[in-house]
């Protein structure tokens, strides 16, 4: 008997908060970053792929808090600040740090470790906080 020929299947966007008529959402996709993270004894000093996709929800008719540009730098400085335990620690710390901008209402976080397993093509957490 052959075996069916497996066929990579593109990673779903993440899920959006409802939005408002007239909100302004600033996105990131898909970037990857290299981090320590992780329990296990070799995850504190092996380094790991991590992919990033962020949704900022901004309030409507007020300037953005927030460029791509500086929302790309301030996450990845954040994502690689020494070693991080747990991915839902890390995207509790990001969101904090995404909402502190009063004018941001919800941002949507998605951390995904690219090398855990052989088998899979990423494991992760999503969440999505309000201010």
């Amino acid at each position: 008997m052959t075996q069916p020929q497996l066929r990579p299947v593109p990673h779903p966007a993440p899920a959006a908060p409802p939005r408002d008529a007239g909100q302004v959402v600033l996105v990131v996709r898909d970037l990857v970053v290299t981090t320590l993270i992780g329990i296990y004894d070799y995850e504190h000093v092996k380094p790991q792929r991590l992919r990033l996709n962020l949704e900022l929800a901004l309030a409507p008719d007020d300037p953005a808090p927030w460029t791509h540009a500086a929302l790309v730098e301030t996450a990845s400085r954040i994502v690689t600040e020494g070693h991080t335990n747990l991915l839902e620690c890390l995207a509790e710390r990001l969101a904090a740090a995404l909402l502190s901008p009063n004018r941001v209402l919800t941002a949507l976080i998605r951390l995904e470790k690219l090398d855990a397993f052989e088998e899979c093509e990423a494991v992760g957490v999503e969440i999505v906080r309000a201010a």
